[in-house]
């Protein structure tokens, strides 16, 4: 009887051994004629995107097609306001106390963003010098309607650097006789803004355009019977599309015309198209 005991447990563990092996072993296979699911996957369009860690976009200017890339996408925005480049702040500490300082003087020419957006003028004080003024660009319609060029105003802000080593004067506040400016936060619209349109439109490439820090920002598109059209493209895009098509080169855009937001004013009437897609010589282009 002992040895039938020892003989069944044996046995039993053996079955409890074998048994997960088996179920290993009987993995249902697919059916020989199913589908290959990479096969059949569809080819997505060649990508132009921004690079990163190469501030002039890919070496040589390559393309690179988006099923051989890991690199994240950077996406268009329209912080931008417009996306361009900021200029960095002078050395300030975060939560530190930072003293203003007040100009007085008299309004010179009127400035603008990469986009025509005022933001800025320039300011001729009694010392004979001449300081560029920055504000926000939701308060360019204000500003615009309470001042001049040859008024005397009173300035309150801080210096800084720009980009491009210009001194730049930050306003928090600007005073013309009896009107006081103040730098606050754009007021929230009573109703949201509607979506922009799509829009198409084939031209010649006209020139090239750069931003402050001297990259390839964009290009001036010549189309009959339109006006002034700029395409708004991340500089490591353009950098890889000027080794594509040069000036002359006939392309048609497809993206989203910029729309003014509360309070902003365009010192120049231009189209700013920010591009989704880019046709040249029959090939299309995603941008990302």
């Amino acid at each position: 009887m002992k040895n039938n005991a020892k003989m069944m447990t044996s046995l039993l563990l053996m079955g409890s051994l074998i048994t997960p092996q088996l179920h290993a072993q009987t993995a249902p296979t697919p059916p020989l004629n199913a589908p290959d699911a990479a096969a059949e996957a569809p080819v997505p369009p060649i990508e132009l995107r921004a690079g990163r860690g190469h501030r002039g976009g890919y070496p040589g200017g390559q393309f690179r097609d988006s099923r051989h890339s890991s690199d994240r996408r950077e996406e268009l925005g329209d912080s931008q306001g417009p996306r361009g480049p900021r200029e960095p702040r002078g050395p300030r500490e975060r939560g530190a106390l930072t003293a203003l300082t007040t100009l007085t003087g008299t309004v010179g020419e009127l400035k603008g963003n990469d986009d025509f957006i005022l933001d800025g003028f320039l300011l001729k004080t009694a010392a004979g010098s001449t300081t560029l003024v920055k504000f926000p660009a939701h308060l360019g319609q204000s500003i615009q309607q309470a001042v001049k060029s040859g008024n005397s105003v009173s300035i309150s802000g801080i210096s800084e650097t720009g980009l491009d080593g210009e001194s730049i004067f930050r306003m928090t506040s600007l005073t013309a006789g009896k009107t006081t400016i103040l730098d606050a936060p754009p007021t929230p619209p009573t109703t949201p803004p509607a979506a922009p349109s799509a829009a198409t439109v084939t031209g010649k490439i006209a020139d090239y355009q750069l931003d402050r820090a001297g990259r390839v920002n964009g290009f001036t598109l010549t189309a009959s019977g339109d006006a002034k059209t700029i395409i708004r493209i991340p500089a490591d895009v353009a950098y890889q599309l000027t080794n594509l098509a040069t000036k002359g080169s006939t392309i048609t855009v497809q993206g989203y015309p910029k729309i003014l937001r509360e309070g902003q004013v365009q010192l120049e009437k231009v189209n700013i198209l920010r591009p989704t897609i880019l046709t040249i010589n029959g090939q299309q282009y995603l941008i990302r």
